[in-house]
């Protein structure tokens, strides 16, 4: 079965959006395939911070394992001082407490990512090839919001970002900003992503890394 679905992502306010194209690809075993093909309109900003898709796990799956650049958090312009490997993390232990509260705990170049309750059961998410991931108990809105620890709400639930790329962070505070090889720019994209039910006892993650490399 396969669901097409066309909106328009944009603030209330100002003369630009995203057009985006979903197209949901239903298979008999319980995977779901999703490709998404946007295309930025109007007046919109050179660079965007992110681009990807955000969604909401229940709080017993806060037991994470991935194939990609580990074990601390990377992105685009710092990834270098991360090795690729299988990693294993609680959610709590994703999380980067910075002073001021911000985007943090992405991991880059990921083949795969599991979220699963301590019996190893849960989802399984795949990029096609590969994604970026982060996972908190706490929303995007109240990081952007908070000006200090205290002001974080954390959550039971699981917010969990799979993106499709990240603009570099740069080092702006204290020298150059991001260099135009690490930019995000707003230009059209397409990527996607498998979502498949997922069992540790039924296969390890060794197996997984095993099957990605064919």
């Amino acid at each position: 079965m396969q669901i097409e679905a066309t909106v328009r992502v944009a603030p209330p306010i100002l003369g630009w959006g995203i057009v985006c194209k979903f197209t949901y690809t239903v298979l008999g075993s319980g995977d779901v395939f999703v490709e998404v093909n946007a295309d930025p309109q109007g007046d919109i900003y050179r660079m965007l911070p992110r681009a990807g898709l955000t969604m909401t796990l229940p709080k017993a799956l806060d037991q994470v394992a991935w194939y990609g650049r580990g074990p601390g958090e990377s992105y685009s312009d710092t990834k270098l001082a991360n090795k690729f490997g299988i990693y294993k993390a609680s959610v709590d232990e994703l999380f980067t407490n910075y002073i001021w509260p911000q985007e943090n705990g992405n991991r880059t170049d990921v083949r795969w990512v599991a979220l699963t309750d301590l019996k190893g059961k849960g989802l399984l998410v795949c990029g096609q090839p590969s994604l970026d991931f982060s996972a908190w108990h706490y929303t995007q809105e109240n990081l952007e919001s908070a000006q200090h620890t205290y002001d974080l709400q954390k959550r039971d639930d699981i917010t969990l970002n799979l993106d499709y790329a990240h603009n570099g962070i740069g080092s702006a505070s204290c020298g150059p900003g991001v260099l135009p090889k690490y930019e995000l720019l707003a230009k059209p994209f397409t990527f996607g992503l498998r979502f498949k039910p997922f069992d540790a006892d039924r296969i390890s993650a060794v197996q997984l890394a095993k099957q990605e490399r064919k």
